[in-house]
């Protein structure tokens, strides 16, 4: 079947990768299930849809086809309003059999009540589950496949609150990089991806929990960290305990235990030579000879970066601001009016601020860079 001019999300780029080894018999139907976050019914299923359609058979059947159950727009503002009005401090479950008996939603579903609660933010948590039995998730067999990524606030020099970023390789307990930084935040959270793609290579997918930082809870429609990983087509899949990531929860126990003593023994109380001695000795010497195993297969499922792919212009922070009718827009608290000579007006046009891991600021617009000037303090930030 000839897919010439085919359009792919990065999403379903991933997901014909998955489904492609799986169906050339290089990991398992469990293993696709995992990383995709699906029934094992569901990678059959779509597998076969692949092999009649090829890449056609990641895209949804039901493609540019209308719903038919979709909800009349009135009905929905209808329900909005009663819920923003009488029955905002009902759980779902209430709300539903309210809107069902009282006002007529005889069709209505709880998934689709929940959505529209969510919309306007108006969602109780649902009270805590009893403890449940957990399984042992058996080791992706690729290096690459997955990568479990965590922060550990700990006094590691025995005074001062430090955060220690890492990502272990769920296929052999590898460390490809680690570093302490004074918090847990997104610029830092970028710094140690980027070195583990610079050394390693862009891994599949990577394991998290869902901290605002690297793009759960409330953040997951505009973090930061989340679009720099999408850019590069790396999956996020957000854990829902701290035991899901069991591999990068035990290595904090193994480093508070170990390295802790280590840097006591030789006196280093500062955060360079504490990241210094840990990624020149202490993973090299003792991580990757006593807790690191070997995959499964010997593949690895690193890609290569690009040659034309600057890092530095994606790990970054990306912001947009509008353009005012006098070319000037807001960005901090601060006015600033556009230098750069323009042929023609920008008003009501989008400017992209950029911040890069060294807190320097570029303003480009376009995809180039321009001269602003702050007007409070009459100086020009950035020089084209």
């Amino acid at each position: 079947m000839n897919n010439e001019g085919i359009f792919m999300s990065k999403n379903e780029q991933f997901e014909y990768r998955i489904i492609y080894d799986f169906i050339h018999g290089k990991i398992k139907r469990s293993e696709a299930a995992r990383l995709l976050t699906k029934t094992e019914r569901s990678v059959t299923r779509i597998a076969n849809r692949i092999k009649r359609k090829g890449m056609m058979g990641v895209k949804n059947g039901n493609l540019g086809k209308k719903p038919a159950n979709k909800t009349c727009p009135f009905k929905k503002e209808k329900a909005i309003a009663l819920i923003q009005d009488q029955y905002f401090d009902l759980n779902m479950t209430h709300c539903l059999e309210k809107l069902q008996q009282d006002h007529g939603f005889v069709e209505l579903k709880y998934g689709t009540l929940r959505r529209w609660c969510h919309q306007i933010n108006l969602v109780k948590r649902k009270g805590r589950r009893s403890r449940i039995a957990r399984k042992l998730r058996v080791r992706m067999p690729n290096e690459g496949l997955m990568l479990q990524m965590d922060g550990s606030h700990h006094r590691w020099n025995g005074k001062n609150k430090w955060c220690l970023i890492s990502a272990i390789d769920d296929a052999t307990s590898d460390l490809p990089y680690a570093e302490f930084f004074h918090s847990e935040d997104t610029l830092n959270c970028m710094t140690v991806m980027q070195r583990i793609i610079e050394r390693k290579g862009i891994p599949e997918t990577l394991y998290v929990d869902k901290a605002g930082c690297l793009g759960g809870g409330k953040r997951a429609m505009f973090n930061q960290f989340k679009r720099a990983c999408e850019e590069l087509g790396i999956k996020i899949i957000f854990a829902n305990s701290p035991q899901a990531k069991g591999r990068i929860e035990r290595v904090w126990d193994t480093f508070q235990d170990r390295l802790i003593p280590e840097l006591r023994l030789r006196n280093i109380q500062s955060m360079p030579k504490a990241n210094e001695f840990m990624q020149e000795q202490f993973i090299p010497n003792y991580w990757k000879q006593k807790n690191t195993v070997p995959a499964k297969c010997l593949e690895s499922r690193y890609r290569r970066l690009p040659a034309s792919t600057n890092l530095d212009e994606i790990f970054c922070l990306k912001e947009f601001r509008t353009v005012k009718s006098d070319h000037t827009f807001n960005y901090e608290g601060s006015k600033y009016l556009i230098e750069s000579d323009l042929k023609y007006s920008i008003q009501k046009q989008q400017i992209e601020i950029r911040t890069y891991q060294d807190l320097k600021e570029e303003f480009l617009f376009a995809g180039k860079k321009i001269e602003v000037r702050d007007t409070k303090f009459n100086e020009v930030k950035l020089v084209a």
